[in-house]
Parts: structure tokens; C-alpha cells; sequence
């Protein structure tokens, strides 16, 4: 080993040495610079990391995991005409341009140097994973992104054939100096990962068909359920079409119960369901993970996820314990699925939301929604 390569190496042990020494003797001077008797605030204690996530909902500041919010429509995400930023879809034409934005925060202590996005355009989907999507796109911010700040990419997308229709869009973003990226690789889940966010809003006539999607796994025990939304819900999305729109509450809940799910393709998987009122309880079967070995990996999952959100440690430290829940979200399996949106007795003009959400029995979670704003013809 030379002596410049040991005089380096020193010199770096110094000033970790010199680091440590200050982390530990700082916050007793703190407290006496600060403890008078005008009692000023402290300053914030510096955490050498940074906070990269995409919002949710509005208020949403990055705490994951998190339960009972409705996590597809993030204000983060919209679809453009090109040149038309003052209007948003998500109902792509064949042949046409769109800009797709999304909006980034950091809420730590580190700038993040031109951070990544990954965009996945898909069939409206109830729950979601790399396995059964093809990806979009991949750009970056073309600029640093400050602590404390928020900053928007852009990218440009031409539709074919396709890809045309009703489309729900995820983007996943991350950075690997600083390390700030999402913990799995296949599951894109906005409930316990703040690197996704997910667009799943779709305005359509009424008493005409919807496909969808249900992803899940091979083994799963899950329900869909229809929720009508009040007027104020509906408005509170904030999307431009509704300007042009008279929103209503949907009084008229029982049309909700009267919808029937259909399957629209073939599966290699069993598929059960059993309807009461509003709400279809499924089942599926075939060769993959049992349920009882599901349900133990997502109590342990959502515990090492409460655990680093308590700043116990990064997901890099629980990597190992985590690699069971990521080897079970390589085996997602896809159901395609319809129903007819009732009609409401609409004229031209009126429109009505409601909500079909998907969730996981096994865990009592949320996996997946789709907003659905009901229009008059």
C-alpha cells in the first residue's frame, strides 16, 4: 500500500473521528445556547439524507406506509395535449401527442442532482406490478433538486393504436447519488412506497361498457366494491373537465348494487365471485404463494416499513428481511374484467362519481381504485 494511499486513508478516519465528536457534543451546547430565558428555537437537527417522493393526495408529505386514503388520483401526475397544458385527460386518441408531467418533492437535507422518472402507461388496473406492465419511459429532471423544494419533469409521448382509450398512468422516481430509491422492484404500491404515485381517473358516458384490470396474486382473497362519491368528492379532484360539467351527488346508490362484474378473457387461474349489494368478495386459486404464507409477509412487511418511517434504520438495513415480499411480487397474475356503468338518467351536461376499490383481505389493506366520473348523453 503506498504512503499517499495511507496518508489519504488517515485523513479520512480523522474526519469521520472529528464527525462523530460533533454529532455528540453539539446538542448539549445547543441546548445551553438555547435554553435562556427568550427561549429561541432550535434549529433543526441536519440528517445527511435526502427525501424523494411523489404525493399521493394533497397534504401528503412522504409518510409511508398509510391506510384509508384513496391514493389514485395523485395531484402530482397529469396528461397534456401537447402545447395544451391548461387541459389534462386520461383518455389518449391514437396518432396524438401528449406531455406528461410529474412533480417531485424532497423533504430532506440533501439536494437530489437530476433524479429519475419512470413512467408506466397502462389498461385502467386495480393494484399494480412490473410483471404485467411494459414501461413508457424513463427521463430525469434536468436540474437539481433543492432540500425543501419540488420541481416537475416532463415528457413528451406519441400514442398508437394500441395504446388508445381510457389509460391509467404510475410514474416511479429515484436517485442513486444520493442512494434515495424505491425498496422493491416489482410492486408499485403508492400505499407503502413514496418514490410512486399513480393517475387512475376516468370520465365516461353512462350506460356504456368498462374494462379493467385486476392484478393480484395467483393464490388471492380479495374484494372490489362500489362507492358512490358526494359532489363536493367529485370537485375536490380538481380535474379541468369538471369546470365544464354540473356535478351532482349520486343519490341514487342502489344503481351501484346493480352492476355485474364479467370476466372479459380467458385465465390460467381459478376465479370465484360472490356478490352482496355493492360489493363482489373473489377468490382465486392456482400453483403460487398460499395465503396464509401472503398474510405473514405483509405483517412483516408493514412492520419494517413502520419501523424506518420511525428512523430505525433505511430499507437497505432490512434488505434481507425484505427479499420474501419481493419474491412474491415477481408472481403477480392479471384478471381482465368489465362491468356496465349503470345509467343514471342523466342528461347532457350532468355527471355523478363513484369510486370501484380494491382490497386485500388477507391484510384489511386498500390495494387499488379507480375513480370513475359518470357523464350525461
Amino acid at each position: 500500500m503506498s504512503k499517499k494511499f495511507i496518508k489519504a486513508q488517515d485523513y479520512v478516519n480523522t474526519l469521520r473521528k472529528t464527525k462523530s465528536e460533533y454529532t455528540k457534543d453539539v446538542p448539549s451546547r445547543l441546548a445551553k445556547v438555547y435554553g435562556g430565558k427568550d427561549k429561541r428555537p432550535k434549529p433543526d437537527y441536519f440528517r445527511e439524507s435526502s427525501f424523494l417522493y411523489i404525493r399521493s393526495y394533497n397534504g401528503d408529505i412522504g409518510v409511508r406506509p398509510f391506510s384509508g386514503i384513496q391514493f389514485w388520483k395523485s395531484p402530482d401526475i397529469n396528461i397534456s395535449p401537447l402545447g395544451n397544458s391548461a387541459t389534462t385527460t386520461t383518455e389518449l386518441v391514437a396518432g396524438q401527442t401528449y406531455t406528461i408531467r410529474c412533480r417531485l418533492n424532497n423533504r430532506g437535507d440533501l439536494m437530489i442532482p437530476y433524479p429519475k422518472v419512470e413512467f408506466f402507461l397502462t389498461d385502467p388496473t386495480l393494484g399494480f406490478n412490473t410483471t404485467v406492465a411494459e414501461i413508457l419511459g424513463l427521463t430525469q429532471l434536468p436540474a437539481i433538486l433543492l432540500p425543501a423544494s419540488n420541481n416537475e419533469v416532463r415528457f413528451n409521448y406519441t400514442v398508437p393504436a394500441s395504446e388508445a382509450g381510457h389509460k391509467c398512468l404510475f410514474a416511479r422516481t429515484y436517485s442513486f447519488s444520493p442512494l434515495d430509491k424505491p425498496f422493491d422492484l416489482h410492486a408499485l404500491n403508492p400505499r407503502i412506497d413514496r418514490h410512486i404515485g399513480q393517475k387512475n381517473l376516468n370520465f365516461i358516458a353512462q350506460a356504456t361498457p368498462y374494462s379493467f384490470n385486476l392484478v393480484h396474486q395467483v393464490n388471492a382473497n380479495e374484494t372490489i366494491e362500489f362507492r358512490p362519491m358526494t359532489k363536493n368528492a367529485v370537485l375536490d379532484i380538481q380535474h379541468p373537465a369538471l369546470k365544464e360539467l354540473k356535478v351532482t351527488t349520486l343519490k341514487k346508490k342502489e344503481m351501484l348494487s346493480k352492476i355485474k362484474i364479467v370476466l372479459s378473457a380467458r385465465t390460467s387461474h381459478e376465479v370465484s365471485m360472490k356478490k352482496r349489494k355493492a360489493k363482489y368478495f373473489i377468490t382465486t386459486s392456482g400453483k403460487g404463494i398460499s395465503l396464509e404464507r401472503q398474510a405473514a409477509i405483509h405483517k412483516k412487511t408493514d412492520a419494517i416499513l413502520k419501523s424506518v418511517q420511525a428512523g430505525k434504520g433505511s430499507h437497505q438495513k432490512f434488505k434481507k428481511q425484505l427479499k420474501t415480499f419481493n419474491d412474491m411480487n415477481r408472481r403477480a397474475a392479471l384478471t381482465k374484467m368489465q362491468i356496465q356503468i349503470p345509467d343514471f338518467g342523466m342528461r347532457k351536461g350532468a355527471a355523478v362519481g363513484f369510486e370501484i376499490i380494491n382490497r386485500n383481505t388477507l391484510n384489511g389493506k386498500i390495494k387499488g381504485g379507480i375513480t370513475i366520473v359518470a357523464m350525461g348523453n
